[in-house]
């Protein structure tokens, strides 16, 4: 039976959905495509009328899970913004989180997925720098919106300092958290340092 177009949308969209959830959450290798396909809620056949091969999926997934990371960033520096809040002060709060920590299928694609993508090479490699641009590049509008004089080199360097300062904590906040004083002391020292970094007074005690 020929299944329409909305139908067709609707099932990839699950298929990224459901993969990007469990690739943030056990890594790419770790999931086979079966298990992805009954996360969706369709049959592992399906899958091949969507995506050529595991790979090519992890590529889309990649893809999408930074796009989507962009928006949200973009959206809540505008949110932080309209509650008169310093908009990268606000991404580097809500990024820095326990919640976050703990729910990788929830959170940051580059967090959950950048050591292992970083090993892989085209496009997989690709597609995760490309999301990489796009989240360093609302850091740079906010950071030309405070001051219009910065130069733009300065920009991207300062907004990949605070991007690599908010993975990197996550990250090490994740690997300590058998810790949780240690685990607790990675999110505080990241953000402190990401304040630093983007030029923002540290927070009181």
């Amino acid at each position: 039976m020929r299944v329409d177009r909305p139908t067709v949308a609707s099932h990839r969209a699950a298929i990224l959905d459901a993969a990007g959830r469990l690739f943030r959450r056990r890594g790419i290798a770790a999931v086979p495509v079966a298990e992805v396909t009954r996360e969706a809620g369709l049959t592992h056949g399906a899958f091949y009328g969507h995506f050529a091969s595991k790979d090519a999926l992890a590529v889309e997934s990649c893809r999408t899970s930074m796009a989507q990371a962009a928006e949200r960033w973009a959206a809540r520096a505008e949110h932080g913004r309209a509650l008169g809040r310093e908009p990268i002060a606000a991404l580097i709060e809500a990024y820095l989180t326990e919640r976050h920590r703990d729910t990788p299928e929830e959170g940051c694609a580059l967090a959950a997925l950048g050591p292992e993508i970083a090993r892989a090479g085209p496009p997989l490699a690709d597609a995760l720098g490309t999301g990489v641009a796009a989240l360093a590049s609302v850091l740079e509008r906010e950071m030309a919106r405070r001051d219009p004089t910065m130069t733009e080199p300065d920009r991207a360097r300062i907004a990949l300092a605070i991007l690599a300062t908010l993975t990197g904590g996550i990250v090490l906040a994740r690997a300590c958290r058998a810790d949780p004083v240690r685990s607790r002391a990675a999110l505080d020292g990241a953000a402190r340092l990401a304040r630093q970094a983007a030029g923002l007074p540290p927070e009181p005690p």
